[in-house]
């Protein structure tokens, strides 16, 4: 068991130095300055921390052709009242707040998409999402369009990055957890346009028929993600259209996330599931036989700490996988070096706890049948489809 976590140790590296590879390659790509019409559009609701400077953030993207939409649930929603406040004070921003026809058919967000569809139809080339707890880079915009020259993409995509805000143990274990996601968002097996950074042309949404895709869905990715499958398009990742998040969260909320996340992930592709069931039970099986060895070795027989050496050696040296993880990520988004050098090390010695965390959330998403999302339940039902309550 030792040397086979060892060889699983070796293969990870292995795999961490393609990663890094691949995202020097999408950050030294060609550039074809495709730049068309775009809207822009940010669905919100209550006030998320740091929306006032995300909002700035898409007002003032490096891009000459596109108009920013914002929908809100409705006017008394505290982020209505924000939104406006930061256009009246950006007056050359071509931007315009709406508040989302609500359906009882499909999630708020959904419902906040297609109101953004409806009211902007025919108007734009490409349509760009970004959620609000997102904080994107200068050049984000250009970067995500800049692909869709090529009509066999059906969307380009980034993905989100915690960055703890105010320290907190469990917003670095967060911020690990989603991390440790990232690892497969290169491989056309199992990845996914992610709902918080795409962007798809308008008449690509238009051969998807996306509005009859989102009409009864609760999750916007899932349903793009299947509907652009169906239809023989391919997702492109983009590791400079990662976008930041500035979290702080309690092991509570972080728990229900990351159960969420693990169910959603269970629906949309059950093999990588139960890959990540098997994969994360094998971690946490070597850790525990590795533990157990130290013990032996300290309070048996000193022959046992050569077993806890071999087992333990994948947890020890992970970390550095870890800040190898960091590092290519550092690059593809520099105007974020700052935030990535204060939480590379807290963040690398949190990952520790991740195959423990995420083994939970697999084994308590196996049984899951609704899952609860800012304040709507919503059961997951048989079709592995997800239909709102």
């Amino acid at each position: 068991m030792g040397f086979l976590s060892v060889l699983a140790l070796a293969y990870s590296f292995y795999h961490g130095f393609v990663f890094s590879r691949r995202v020097r390659s999408s950050i030294d790509r060609p550039r074809s300055n495709f730049r068309p019409q775009v809207c822009l559009v940010m669905p919100c609701k209550g006030l998320e921390n740091g929306l006032e400077e995300n909002i700035k953030a898409i007002l003032s993207q490096e891009y000459p052709n596109y108009e920013v939409v914002l929908v809100t649930d409705n006017e008394n929603d505290p982020a209505y009242s924000l939104a406006r406040s930061v256009i009246a004070k950006n007056p050359s921003a071509n931007a315009t707040l709406f508040t989302a026809e609500q359906s009882p058919t499909c999630s708020g967000k959904v419902a906040a998409l297609l109101t953004a569809l409806k009211k902007t139809q025919g108007q734009a080339d490409v349509y760009a999402f970004i959620d609000s707890d997102s904080l994107a880079a200068p050049t984000w915009l250009s970067e995500l369009v800049d692909p869709l020259i090529d009509q066999s993409i059906g969307a380009t995509t980034g993905f989100r990055w915690y960055f703890p805000a105010g320290g907190g143990f469990w917003s670095y274990v967060e911020s690990a957890w989603n991390a440790a996601g990232t690892s497969i968002l290169f491989d056309q097996r199992f990845h996914f346009p992610w709902g918080g950074a795409t962007a798809v042309r308008a008449e690509t949404l238009e051969k998807i028929k996306i509005r009859d895709a989102w009409l009864n869905a609760v999750s916007d990715d899932i349903a793009l993600t299947l509907a652009l499958r169906r239809n023989g398009y391919r997702t492109l990742f983009l590791p400079q259209c990662v976008v930041a998040t500035h979290n702080q969260t309690t092991r509570a909320r972080f728990l229900e996330w990351a159960v969420r996340q693990t169910a959603l992930t269970k629906v949309l592709n059950k093999g990588l599931w139960r890959y990540a069931l098997v994969a994360y039970g094998f971690v946490d099986l070597v850790l525990a036989l590795g533990l157990t060895s130290l013990a032996l070795g300290f309070f048996l027989e000193p022959g046992w700490l050569i077993p806890a050496a071999l087992l333990l050696s994948p947890s020890i040296l992970g970390i550095l996988n870890s800040v190898q993880r960091y590092s290519a990520f550092e690059q593809a988004l520099p105007h974020f070096s700052r935030e990535f050098r204060k939480t590379r090390i807290l963040g690398a010695f949190a990952s520790l706890l991740v195959p423990w965390a995420m083994t939970y959330c697999l084994a308590k998403s196996a049984s899951l049948r609704e899952i609860e999302w800012r304040g709507r339940k919503y059961p997951i039902n048989k079709q592995n489809a997800l239909a709102p309550r």
